[in-house]
């Protein structure tokens, strides 16, 4: 039996149930102890080794210790103690402690303390943490405390395991965006034994300052006596000082909750902004309420208002669901009100609806729902807004769509709605609802299994589709009245088609078809006489009596009322037949074998249909009017009882059969280049250039009609595109413009006369891009500011503090026949459009930047449109902004704290739409 001091050393901590847990460091000293007596005493080999048959019972006299006798002191500590110091240990078993020097470090569960120096006192359960000097003698290794997402730095701390509570000097910590800084803080953490959840921890400070500057000084910060800290939740201060540069101001504040929380609650919008405008008075803008929905959508209301009467509100809701949709909507109400000279108010109100609905491609195999929504009234984002993106937007579109498919049939469901508006006419078209049903191209005769040779019945094919619309066309202001719904122009028609393709001499395509048209309205127009408010009327006297009404000619107006729709089911049957003929594309191909140019390949794709139609100008769709009153005239007009329809209705000229026809063509060339790689580039010239026209095989003259082309050429690999269209006529024109029987090829000795041609350059590029196209390795051109392997930074050179700067050029000839006022017309070739336009960041330091958003020039007015200048200063934690638009007369100006939880504090001034117009 082995029997030491150090032994008894042992069994005295289990004699008075002390955890072996709790010290377990001095557990480590004895047993290092004994090791070390045991090799002094007794030599190895001399140490009898019991065997297995004579070891005693384990016992008090045994040197084997059961742990299962072991009893846990409840004043134990929840989890081991890890420590660590890069310089020293020094273990002082009299007093119970460990202390810790250069770069210590010490983990207990979910806690972790680093310092210059760390005092661990087993004794009560306590650590402290301070500085420790280096070899030059300045304090390095601040305390740093860090449990859970809970972290802070400072100059001292004490901390006790078994209250989770400490004191810190000077303590620092950051909540979101948030600095918190105290002269002494009081820490209290979760009274907690489930290591899992994390903990709850609060802060006490006195003499504290809450920032969003990051400086060990900060440049400003709101002073408070008493400020409390709910990591992850609040952070509240009781009566408030701001100060800026370490110098207290004269505003105050009672009280403040700042939330800090990463998760989403309800709660109040801080208003970000004020302002003060001469024609609307005091407001206050951006103030509101979040409200979280569920995890997967939430609600925000912001509110703005003035002294003056004016208001707005402004709602958002965002939505996502992860692997099937995601999407937002906004709506949003502005009344602006304003004083005339006779102190009269003026209320201009303006409506805004906003919805963007995206849905995951792996959401439905066959389902599929999205688009956007943009419409607004009474050009809302105009007067609320000054920037020249949200000024000289002129046209908005919303198009929302639902799309369903049927596997393994040939059926497709649209449904949806489109908008158009132009916020300067004001004018809206809208189509709700609007919805297609399709039936994909079918052979009705063709065999399941083919067996043997194709017949020629099973080329049969057929289509078929039917559409509702419903159009409405109205001025913004007008869209939610009656009115707008009753001229609201609606129909479904219904479309068959059947076809026959073979082959003609191998390379041509012969098909003929037969097309069904079926369309149906819930009313029809009839055009009525004028009405007999619009007559003025003559009467004759004679001995005081009436002889004699007639109407007056000179003093009446005379037409014809369209407005009236008599309601009621109405169809129309329409039918015709056709034939379409093409061939395979028309190689013509040159190879040069010196020289630059290479190869030139010329590619032609002709086709021909004719179509044949029945004269319905006798039938019950159309209908006669007399449009004069006096019998001397007795005129009348024939119409269309369907022509304001949606889809409108028969010709009114009669039986037309004509010939169309199309030619497509593609230029390509090769050329030589100086790569070796790629000696030969092939390059595409025009692509799709078209000719299209027809001949009337019915008219008796005028029987070619004009020709039509246009195509897209780019070029310096997209940075400049040139769009054309033209319009060619075999015939001559009289001295006021109109076509006349006769040839120009006889006349004029030519084969076609222009008679109009549009001509439209756009250029676009940023500077970037441009270097990169001139780059002498070849590299392509690239819109990013990355450096080019072995090229020089972008601020290198003068060019590269314009890298990101945008130079847009628009010009636009067109060939006009404008009429001189003496029955003729002259021909014209003007320039339609031609206007360059700058936007870009010059970053002249890395604090300042000047910023244009837009300067254009139009040369037509020699003017420039719409200026859009700015300056911005970096103030580390604050920002200067300046904004001016001098052709609306508008300017904003503010100094402000970065965006973050402090961003209403803000210097600003500012001139708005209606102050600078009114």
């Amino acid at each position: 039996m082995i029997t030491h001091p150090e032994v008894q050393f042992l069994d005295y901590f289990i004699a008075v149930n002390i955890s072996p847990r709790k010290y377990r460091l001095f557990f480590q000293i004895a047993g290092f102890l004994l090791a070390m007596q045991v090799s002094a005493q007794t030599p190895v080999d001399t140490i009898p080794l019991p065997s297995v048959d004579t070891i005693a019972p384990a016992g008090r006299d045994s040197a084997v210790v059961d742990l299962n006798r072991v009893k846990i002191s409840s004043d134990a500590l929840d989890d081991v103690v890890d420590y660590n110091a890069r310089d020293s240990m020094w273990f002082d078993v009299k007093n119970k402690q460990v202390h810790l020097y250069g770069e210590a470090s010490v983990k207990y569960t979910s806690l972790t303390i680093k310092a210059g120096y760390i005092l661990l006192d087993y004794a009560h359960s306590e650590i402290s943490a301070k500085p420790f000097p280096d070899s030059s003698g300045q304090m390095v290794g601040r305390p740093d405390f860090q449990d859970d997402e809970q972290s802070f730095t400072a100059e001292g701390l004490r901390y006790n395991f078994k209250t989770k509570k400490g004191i810190i000097y000077e303590a620092r910590t950051k909540q979101e965006d948030l600095y918190v800084l105290g002269e002494r803080a009081k820490f209290i953490g979760a009274a907690t034994v489930d290591t899992t959840q994390k903990s709850n921890n609060t802060i006490y400070n006195s003499n504290a300052i809450i920032t969003t500057c990051d400086k060990d000084h900060p440049h400003y910060g709101i002073r408070t006596k008493k400020l409390k800290v709910i990591p992850n939740k609040l952070v509240v201060t009781g009566l408030s000082n701001l100060e800026i540069g370490g110098i207290p101001t004269p505003f105050f504040l009672p009280f403040g909750f700042f939330p800090i929380t990463q998760t989403r609650k309800a709660g109040l919008i801080i208003p970000r902004d004020f302002e003060f405008a001469d024609q609307e008075g005091l407001g206050i803008k951006d103030f509101g309420w979040y409200q979280p929905i569920s995890e997967h959508m939430d609600l925000t209301f912001i509110f703005n208002a003035y002294t003056s009467g004016t208001w707005g509100v402004m709602g958002t809701a965002r939505y996502n669901q992860r692997y099937k949709y995601t999407g937002d909507f906004q709506l949003r109400f502005n009344n602006r009100v304003r004083e005339d000279a006779t102190a009269k108010k003026i209320s201009s109100k303006s409506f805004g609806l906003r919805w963007t609905h995206n849905q995951d491609p792996k959401a439905h195999p066959t389902r599929r729902f999205g688009g956007s929504i943009n419409i607004e009234t009474n050009r809302d984002q105009n007067r609320n807004r000054n920037d020249y993106a949200s000024v000289y937007q002129n046209t908005m579109s919303s198009n929302l769509t639902y799309s369903k498919s049927f596997p393994g049939k040939p059926f497709q469901i649209n449904a949806g709605m489109r908008h158009s508006q132009n916020t300067q006419t004001r004018i809206m078209d809208i189509s709700l609802p609007s919805a297609t049903f399709t039936m994909q191209r079918i052979y009705p005769f063709k065999k399941k299994e083919q067996v043997g040779k194709e017949q020629w019945y099973e080329k049969i094919s057929l289509t078929y589709s039917s559409r509702l619309d419903n159009q409405f066309r109205t001025i913004d202001t007008l869209l939610f009245t009656e009115k707008t719904l009753q001229n609201a122009r609606m129909g479904i028609q219904h479309q068959a088609s059947t076809d026959f393709n073979f082959k003609l001499f191998k390379y041509i395509n012969i098909a003929p078809r037969v097309d069904l048209k079926e369309t149906w309205y819930p009313y029809s127009i009839e055009k009525q006489l004028l009405n007999e408010s619009r007559l003025k009327y003559d009467t004759t006297f004679q001995n005081d009596e009436i002889v004699a009404i007639t109407v007056d000619s000179a003093k009446s107006q005379f037409g014809i009322d369209t407005t009236f729709r008599r309601w009621g089911f109405n169809a129309i049957h329409e039918y015709n037949a056709g034939l379409s003929v093409n061939t395979t594309p028309l190689f013509f191909t040159k190879q040069f074998k010196k020289g630059w140019l290479r190869g030139v390949r010329h590619t032609m794709k002709p086709s021909v249909n004719v179509g044949y139609g029945p004269d319905f100008t006798n039938s019950r769709y159309f209908k006669t009017v007399y449009t004069d009153l006096r019998p001397a005239y007795n005129d009348t007009v024939r119409y269309s009882i369907f022509e304001d329809a949606i889809f409108g209705g028969p010709s009114i000229g009669g039986r037309d059969v004509a010939l169309n026809y199309t030619l497509v063509n593609v230029l390509e060339i090769k050329h030589r280049t100086r790569n070796d790689s790629l000696p030969v580039k092939k390059v595409r010239i025009f692509d799709n250039l078209g000719f299209t026209g027809n001949y009337s095989l019915t008219r008796d003259t005028l029987k070619w009609s004009t020709i039509s082309t246009g195509g897209l050429f780019r070029f310096f690999k997209g940075i400049v595109n040139v769009t054309w269209n033209a319009t060619f006529d075999p015939y001559i024109a009289n001295a006021k413009g109109q076509r006349v029987n006769q040839f120009v090829l006889h006349e004029k000795g030519r084969l076609l006369r222009t008679t109009a041609l549009g001509l439209q350059v756009n250029t676009g590029f940023t500077v970037s891009q441009l270097r990169g196209y001139f780059d002498k390795k070849g590299n392509s051109a690239t819109t990013s500011n990355t450096p080019r392997a072995g090229s020089t930074s972008p601020k290198d050179d003068l060019l590269g503090w314009f890298d990101n700067w945008r130079i847009n050029h628009r010009i636009s000839f067109e060939r006009r026949l404008i009429p001189t006022g003496y029955g003729t017309a002259r021909d014209t070739f003007v320039i339609g459009t031609n206007n360059i336009g700058v936007a870009g960041s010059l970053q002249l330091t890395s604090k300042w930047s000047f910023d244009i958003n837009n300067i254009s020039y139009d040369f037509p007015s020699k003017s420039l449109v719409y200026p859009d200048i700015g300056i911005t200063r970096d103030l580390h934690c604050w920002q200067l902004s300046l904004s001016w638009q001098p052709t609306r007369g508008t300017y904003s100006f503010f100094i402000a704290v970065k965006p973050g939880s402090l961003d209403f504090l803000k210097i600003p001034y500012r001139k708005n739409y209606y102050d600078a117009q009114f």
